[in-house]
């Protein structure tokens, strides 16, 4: 009989439990969220709004380029330097009547004048081709020629001295009878009493500091810096030296033409070495002071020969030996 009450007795405490929702029943579920009924979320709270930018600076924000750097402000541009005008001779020496030469302006980037006319200040002594600038030798004694040039909207005038320098034959009978009588042939052919270039060459050695480290440029190194002057069919011979990596450079080109070689083909030579100056003078020749002298070179030609010097303050007077040598 204690036995069926004590039943009876946990029954009824089991029941009440449940009953109660008591949570530590074995199996008991009462107390797990029903997921058939649904629990309103709390509302979320609003974004607080975007703050006005100051006035005046509402403007949309610099887009940065695809590399997604911010843009750099562009650097300002230099302003181009002005080429250096050059002329082809200061001062000439002829040594007989009929030789002649050209008188040529151009600037350091190789440009020609946009207009340009020679004048002869005595023609009795070297006339002078108006438009073309070739001189030619009259009679004994000393004059200037005047190139008055036009690059753009800039011009200015170049003169060179003109020697006469030979030996007047003496005069027959006076006034209208008076008779020149033809000059002897006492001279040798043109060309015959130059000298070479090796040895003119070898003169400036004697003369200028700095000639004597100077390499020859020949081969594929003379073809590689003066492209088209070996195989140049009006170039007789060509000597080219230079120094190489110096802090001031220097350079001397030699040229002798073929007797059938043309104005033309001596301003194709003439192009090629004044290439060679612009490509050192625009940074080729490293250092300032080099690329300075490589601005300042000189080109010159008279009876069929050309030569080129660049020298620290002296090319012009280098070129005025080699027109002065090589003058017929």
């Amino acid at each position: 009989m204690k036995k069926i009450l004590a039943v009876m007795l946990t029954l009824t405490l089991t029941l009440g439990l449940a009953a109660c929702g008591g949570k530590d029943a074995p199996g008991d579920t009462a107390g797990e969220p029903d997921d058939s009924i649904q629990t309103p979320a709390e509302p979320s709270p609003a974004p607080d709004p975007a703050p006005e930018p100051p006035a005046g600076q509402g403007e949309e924000p610099e887009v940065p380029d695809q590399s997604g750097e911010p843009a750099q402000p562009a650097e300002p541009q230099q302003p181009e330097e002005e080429p250096i005008l050059r002329v082809s001779h200061e001062d000439v020496t002829l040594r007989s009547a009929g030789e002649s030469f050209r008188l040529s302006v151009w600037d350091s980037n190789g440009n020609d004048p946009d207009a340009c006319t020679f004048t002869s200040a005595d023609p009795a002594i070297a006339e002078v081709d108006e438009a073309g600038g070739e001189i030619t030798a009259v009679a004994p004694g000393t004059t200037t020629v005047t190139a008055h040039v036009k690059f753009g909207d800039k011009e200015t005038d170049f003169s060179c001295i003109v020697r006469c320098v030979w030996k007047a034959e003496p005069v027959s009978g006076s006034g209208e009878n008076a008779v020149q009588p033809p000059p002897e042939e006492t001279a040798p052919p043109a060309g015959e009493s130059l000298p070479s270039l090796s040895g003119f060459f070898a003169t400036l050695q004697g003369s200028y500091e700095g000639l004597g480290a100077m390499s020859v440029m020949e081969g594929e190194v003379l073809d590689n810096y003066y492209p088209g002057l070996s195989s140049h069919p009006a170039v007789e011979e060509a000597l080219i030296q230079e120094t190489m990596m110096s802090m001031s450079n220097v350079a001397v080109g030699l040229v002798k033409f073929t007797d059938e070689a043309t104005l033309d083909d001596m301003l194709e030579v003439q192009a090629i070495l004044q290439g060679r100056i612009n490509a050192q003078a625009e940074g080729g020749a490293w250092y300032p002071a080099s690329c300075e002298t490589w601005k300042a070179g000189v080109i010159t030609s008279v009876s069929r020969h050309m030569g080129m010097f660049v020298y620290p303050d002296e090319a012009q007077t280098l070129a005025d030996l080699f027109t002065q040598t090589f003058s017929n």
